[in-house]
């Protein structure tokens, strides 16, 4: 297989979190980089299809799921694609992509998955579910077996390729309002997010106050910025939090327009982690279940915080270990010994 073939209708499909969306989101550039007189349709849940849709100009999204009364399958036929890559590779995406009926159909080599594939990928595992490398450079080992040579994965992306927030009706004037007031307190404008969709990512929310109440002594100007979710985190910290240390609540779009006026973003490992470094916001991640080798970026710019027990990683969703201990024990100054290191280095990284 060569990339020297003429595709002509390219369909991508990505669904699911957001932060696989954005560290996939590279690999979707070089598709359109190698053929830009392609259709390419890309296939994104819908609450990210906006933000995505923009990172990618060239690339057309459709929401997922369909809009009520719209038959996917027929879509899929109608489409008549010559190439399909599918990054997600679960039981229903390779359906999807032998449905297709695309003559050239790429996927992951996995169990109960492989037959929908022509082209099939080594998954990037070890054992079923530990990264041997960064999950941006498996994303583009699909486009490695078609004969494309892309370069290494790369942060920042979504610099070259703008965001939504640089489009004024899409960020609300509350919170530029808000963002003006942030800028003019004193410190280095830090944003702090600690969503977690997994139970077994939650750093306690005492660790959070503290976090939050020293890092001003290290010349940091913080905010806390939440989302769906967090309310167990804003429940457990009335009467910790300064006046103005909570972001209002923002859409991607305003999450995009706060991250762009910050100097690094400290939080767990969750999707606006990616959004910040997709943006070039260098990161200080706390890492407990999840594998930093696989998730957190290769690069200087990004520092994965752990605490070491035997159990970590382990990629449960829920921890089965009394006590928690690979975050529990992590406490927050590590957090902010990582944040000054970071602050130190930032303009020579």
């Amino acid at each position: 297989m060569t990339a020297k073939r003429d595709f002509r209708r390219i369909l991508l499909i990505r669904r699911k979190a957001l932060g696989d969306s954005l560290v996939t989101m590279p690999a979707v550039l070089e598709v359109a980089r190698a053929w830009p007189d392609a259709t390419i349709d890309l296939v994104i849940d819908r609450p990210f299809a906006g933000l995505l849709a923009d990172l990618a100009p060239a690339v057309r999204v459709i929401s997922w799921p369909l809009p009520q009364g719209e038959s996917w399958l027929r879509r899929l036929r109608q489409g008549r694609y010559d190439l399909v890559i599918d990054w997600l590779g679960n039981p229903r995406t390779a359906l999807w992509t032998a449905l297709s009926g695309a003559p050239v159909r790429v996927g992951y080599d996995l169990p109960r998955r492989r037959w929908a594939y022509n082209v099939r990928v080594p998954r990037n595992l070890e054992g079923e579910t530990a990264l041997r490398g960064f999950a941006g450079e498996a994303f583009l080992d699909p486009l490695r077996s078609l004969g494309l040579k892309p370069g290494p994965w790369r942060d920042g992306f979504a610099a070259n390729h703008g965001t939504l927030e640089e489009t004024p009706e899409a960020v609300r004037a509350e919170v530029r309002n808000w963002v003006e007031q942030w800028l003019a307190r004193a410190g280095i404008p830090v944003v702090v997010i600690m969503s977690a969709t997994w139970q077994a990512k939650k750093w306690p929310a005492s660790h959070v106050a503290k976090l939050l109440a020293d890092l001003p002594a290290v010349g940091v100007n913080p905010v806390l910025v939440t989302g769906p979710g967090d309310e167990w985190l804003l429940e457990a910290l009335p009467g910790r939090l300064g006046e103005g240390l909570v972001a209002p609540n923002t859409n991607l779009a305003e999450l995009a327009h706060v991250m762009s006026r910050a100097v690094l973003f400290v939080g767990t490992d969750c999707g606006p982690r990616h959004l910040a470094a997709a943006m070039g916001v260098p990161t200080v991640t706390i890492f407990g279940p999840t594998d930093p080798g696989g998730w957190n970026p290769p690069t200087p710019h990004h520092v994965a915080v752990r605490h070491e027990v035997d159990c970590s990683p382990c990629d449960l969703t829920i921890c089965p270990v009394v006590g928690h201990p690979c975050l529990t024990d992590l406490d927050s100054g590590m957090v902010i010994a990582s944040v000054e290191r970071m602050l130190a280095n930032i303009h020579e990284i």
